[in-house]
Order: structure tokens, then C-alpha cells, then sequence
């Protein structure tokens, strides 16, 4: 590590860059497992999108199909 950033005590990923008092994280693996939540959470928030909406198509077919009867 240069002499421009410190390591924060008891916290291994943490650095401080003393010349603009900037902490930054260096977990790489952290963070590319929290890309990929983020990731699941989007298609699992589009799958439930498209599962309602296809719910309220059948609500629909149903009361056009009941209607005719």
C-alpha cells in the first residue's frame, strides 16, 4: 500500500486515501456478489411484473368467456 492511502483498523477491505479523506471499499468479490443480487432482484421484480400481468389476461379471458355463456 502506498503511503498515500491507510488500511482502517479492524476492517481489512476499508482504505482511506489521506490526501482527500476519500474511504474506499476493496472487496472485489463483495462487490461482484452484490452486481449479481442486484441482478436477480431486477429479473425476479420483472418476472413478478409479468406474472401479475398475466394474471389480470386471464382475470379478463375468464369474464369474456363467462359473459358469452
Amino acid at each position: 500500500m502506498d503511503e498515500s492511502k491507510r488500511q482502517i483498523q479492524n476492517n481489512p477491505h476499508l482504505v482511506k486515501n489521506l490526501n482527500t479523506g476519500v474511504i474506499l471499499n476493496t472487496d472485489n468479490d463483495g462487490y461482484k456478489s452484490a452486481l449479481a443480487r442486484k441482478k436477480r432482484n431486477k429479473e425476479i421484480k420483472a418476472l413478478k411484473r409479468e406474472v401479475g400481468d398475466l394474471k389480470e389476461r386471464l382475470i379478463k379471458l375468464e369474464a369474456l368467456i363467462y359473459s358469452d355463456k
